[in-house]
């Protein structure tokens, strides 16, 4: 039997933050920090078949700035080689934006408002070998890139059943993502 409260007073313990009791409509929230960034690491059950979802929050766009530049949604490919043909046919995955990096577009469908902000991002020394090592551990279904606030990557494994040190090395690897936001963007 899975201790719920026990992982997630473990997980606090390594976000140096706390348990959020009571959240309204949420059964996991642990709130803390990365890399000096606020993070949350949230789930709405903590059981089967809700995944968990980590934030790290960089917030590098001036008070009353309209824009954000950087606002990109990054998702893995299902269908690669032929079959990638096959299911667009069908309609069953989009084409994506391409960045330009032939390796990347093969593995991730990609949605940006700015290509150039988007490829300076993505091409940023370091940042596709750590989003490649995100989907090598979390299998992530979505990963949120945006300017104004920061990262986010749901992960379809549920609470009870992640591994603590798959926990540990995202928000490690998000934070280092947040890092690269933060001073380049």
């Amino acid at each position: 039997m899975i201790d719920t409260q026990a992982k997630m007073n473990a997980v606090a313990e390594m976000l140096e933050g706390t348990v959020i009791e009571n959240s309204v409509g949420l059964e996991v929230q642990i709130k803390g920090s990365v890399s000096g960034f606020p993070a949350t690491l949230q789930a709405l059950r903590a059981g089967f078949p809700f995944g968990i979802t980590y934030i790290v929050e960089v917030n590098v766009m001036e008070e009353g700035t309209q824009d954000d530049p950087l606002n990109m949604t990054i998702m893995p490919r299902y269908a690669r080689g032929w079959f990638s043909f096959l299911t667009r046919l069908l309609l069953l995955e989009s084409k994506g934006q391409a960045i330009g990096d032939k390796k990347f577009d093969s593995k991730f469908l990609l949605s940006f408002a700015d290509h150039n902000i988007a490829e300076r991002f993505i091409k940023y020394p370091g940042v596709m070998d750590r989003i490649d090592a995100l989907q090598l551990n979390t299998k992530f279904s979505e990963m949120g890139v945006k300017s104004k606030a920061g990262l986010y990557l749901t992960q379809p494994t549920n609470f009870n059943s992640v591994n603590l040190d798959i926990v540990r090395v995202t928000f490690k690897t998000l934070g280092e993502l947040g890092q690269v936001l933060f001073e380049s963007f």
